[in-house]
Parts: structure tokens; C-alpha cells; sequence
């Protein structure tokens, strides 16, 4: 539908783009998946995938969907009692379906939610944001509620793999964070995305082009910073790395299970909030100096142009510290999932040890 508009008025570049990032997650997915047959396959079997998924690309949108409906029917099935045992095997089902989705969100929303937002800005530079329409509204919501919604539930999932590898959780089962920790996990997600957003579209709509730069910085830094200790498969955790450094300019999740370093669940999240913190409050203040350049409306005064920034300024700082306090909620709330290394034993209690130290005595 926003495709449609952008092309009515004519903006036939922004209509190309919105189209193009809904096949995006497909051919990043079937890239991924044509590695992951690379690297476990060999001679006409692995041809014949890697033609499969390549062919398949432009259809992968449409799974996560599929896979939607999919459990949608077998959960009313076992609800209403019909084969019950059969649907709700269904059910837990492993599925790459998530990574699609993932994919789908920040390859796909993500840019798009970036490109709205320049291209509102720039429809009345000097009052930004102050000319919205209702599709537009809708597609940017929507986006932000995907995004943040893929952040908890991925995290989830993320906590779900470390407690199967540690085999504190059978195979099957699913590890569920509390209501109370999901709702601050979103509102937080939520918060810290429009602040992330409103900063860079307001430093797109001065500076255009340099926000390309900016965003190639970012992603290379992040990007060496992560392939420093890379040894095993190189070609499949560069592939992992380099759509990992894109979704760390918007927000922080942890991908790799076994961490190199073994810290406080906390401490990087607080460490990706201060950097987020420094670089939004560096694009705002360019933003802000590119503003006095630009001509008073005769229809507006000076006092209206100052205090329409200041509020832009107002609500970016609002929502990332009300994103910072439902943080705290988040980790004050969540359960201690701390996983002990496999090859650790846990220190007996007193009486425990007691009774071991006679034994050996015996």
C-alpha cells in the first residue's frame, strides 16, 4: 500500500526501495542457507540444494506467513480436542521460521521505517515530522511494533538454545520469560527505536548522503570488531557477522550462545545503551546546527521554528530514558537463567561435604 502511494506521487525511487526490501530476508536467507549447504555438503547433492534455495528466494517472504497459519490451525485442532497428540506434536516442531522473520524484520522494517521517516522529514525541512498521513502513521507503527516484538521473542528463544546446550532443558521443552518481563522488554525495545529512528532520519533529512557514511562506519567497526577471534567455518561467521553488524545500529541482541566472555547479562546491554546515547545526542546536535542555516517560513516565526526542535529534542530524550527504566525493569525482573560451564562441578553444601570426606575416611 505505501508502494502504491510513493509510485501515485511519483516517488518511483522510494517505491522501488519499499519493494525491495520485502524480498530482501529471502535472498539473505537463501544466501545463508546455500552456505550452510557449502559447508555440510558435497558434489551433485549440493548443487541441487544451492539451485533450490536460489530458485526459492523470491517465495521466502511468504513462509513466515505459511508458518503462521501452520500453528494457528494445530493450536485450535489441539484446543478443541481433534488428534490432540498429533497437533500438538505439530506444534514444537523445530522451525527455522524465526530466522526468516528476523531477517524479515530488519532487513525489510527496519529500512523502511528509516526511509518513512526521511521521507517525512524532508517533505517541510524546517518542521519536521509536522505533515503526516494515515498510511504513513500505520506502516512506521506497525514496523516499530514488528521490531520490537522480533527483539523479545528472539531473546527468548536465544535463552531457550543456552539452557538446551548447557542441558539444564530437555530438547522439547521451551523456556518462557514472565509477562511482566515481556511487556518491559518491548516498551523498552519500543522506546529505544524511536529514539534511534528519530535521530537518524532528523540527521538524514540535513545531511542526506552522509548518513550512508556513517551507517558504512558503523557496520565495518562493528564488523571487524566481531571477526577478530573467528577461526572455524570463516565464510559462514562472516556471512552471520556482517548482517549482525547492520542490526546492531538499531539495537544490541546477543546471536552467539557460547560468549567468549562470560559477564553480567546486563553489562552489554548497558554499554550498547551509552554508545546509542552518545552517537543520538552527536546527530541531533549536527541537526540542530544545520537548522539555523535553513530560512524562516513566512507563514512561522522564529519562536515557532525553535520550539518545534526543541520538542523534537524533548521527545528523543524522553523516550530513551523511559526505554533506560524499563530496561532495569527487564533485567530486575528476569529469572537467573546463569548457566554453569559443562565441565564444572558446583561446590557441595557443608554437610554434603562432610559426608563425602567420611566416605573417602571409610
Amino acid at each position: 500500500m505505501a508502494a502504491l502511494g510513493d509510485f501515485n506521487n511519483g516517488d518511483l525511487v522510494f517505491a522501488g526501495l519499499t519493494i525491495g526490501f520485502i524480498f530482501v530476508p529471502g535472498v539473505l536467507f537463501s544466501l545463508y542457507s546455500c552456505l550452510n549447504v557449502r559447508l555440510n555438503n558435497t558434489g551433485l547433492l549440493r548443487f541441487a540444494k544451492r539451485v533450490g534455495w536460489i530458485v526459492a528466494a523470491p517465495f521466502l517472504p511468504l513462509w513466515p506467513i505459511a508458518r503462521d497459519l501452520h500453528q494457528i490451525y494445530h493450536a485450535v485442532m489441539a484446543t478443541l480436542g481433534c488428534s490432540r497428540p498429533y497437533h500438538l506434536e505439530c506444534l514444537n516442531k523445530p522451525s527455522q521460521a524465526y530466522l526468516q522473520k528476523f531477517l524479515e524484520a530488519f532487513t525489510e522494517a527496519a529500512p523502511q521505517v528509516l526511509f518513512r521517516l526521511y521521507r517525512i522529514a524532508i517533505r517541510r525541512k524546517q518542521f519536521p515530522f509536522s505533515d503526516l498521513e494515515t498510511v504513513e502513521i500505520l506502516q512506521v507503527t506497525m514496523s516499530l511494533v514488528t521490531l520490537s516484538s522480533k527483539m523479545v521473542s528472539t531473546h527468548q528463544k536465544n535463552i531457550t538454545t543456552s539452557l538446551v546446550v548447557s542441558g539444564d532443558l530437555d530438547d522439547h521443552a521451551k523456556f518462557k520469560l514472565p509477562c511482566i518481563v515481556q511487556i518491559s522488554g518491548f516498551i523498552w525495545w519500543m522506546c529505544f527505536f524511536v529514539s534511534r529512528f528519530e535521530a537518524m532520519a532528523l540527521f538524514a533529512e540535513t545531511y542526506h548522503a552522509w548518513l550512508f557514511l556513517v551507517v558504512g562506519i558503523h557496520v565495518a567497526l562493528v564488523f571487524l570488531f566481531q571477526t577478530v577471534a573467528t577461526h572455524k567455518n570463516l565464510i559462514k561467521m562472516i556471512a552471520v557477522y556482517i548482517f549482525s553488524a547492520f542490526v546492531f545500529i538499531f539495537a544490541y541482541l546477543q546471536f552467539n550462545v557460547k560468549t567468549r566472555l562470560k559477564v553480567s547479562p546486563w553489562l552489554p546491554y548497558t554499554i550498547f545503551s551509552i554508545l546509542l546515547f552518545l552517537e543520538n545526542s552527536v546527530m541531533l546536535v549536527l541537526w540542530f546546527l544545520g537548522q539555523q542555516s535553513l530560512p524562516i517560513p513566512k507563514d512561522a516565526t522564529y519562536e515557532q521554528l525553535l520550539w518545534h526542535r526543541e520538542r523534537l529534542i524533548f521527545i528523543h530524550y524522553a523516550t530513551f530514558i523511559t526505554g533506560v527504566i524499563f530496561m532495569s525493569i527487564c533485567f530486575c525482573c528476569a529469572p537467573r537463567t546463569e548457566i554453569e560451564e559443562p565441565d564444572t562441578k558446583p561446590n557441595p553444601r557443608p554437610q554434603q561435604q562432610d559426608s563425602e570426606i567420611q566416605e573417602t575416611m571409610t
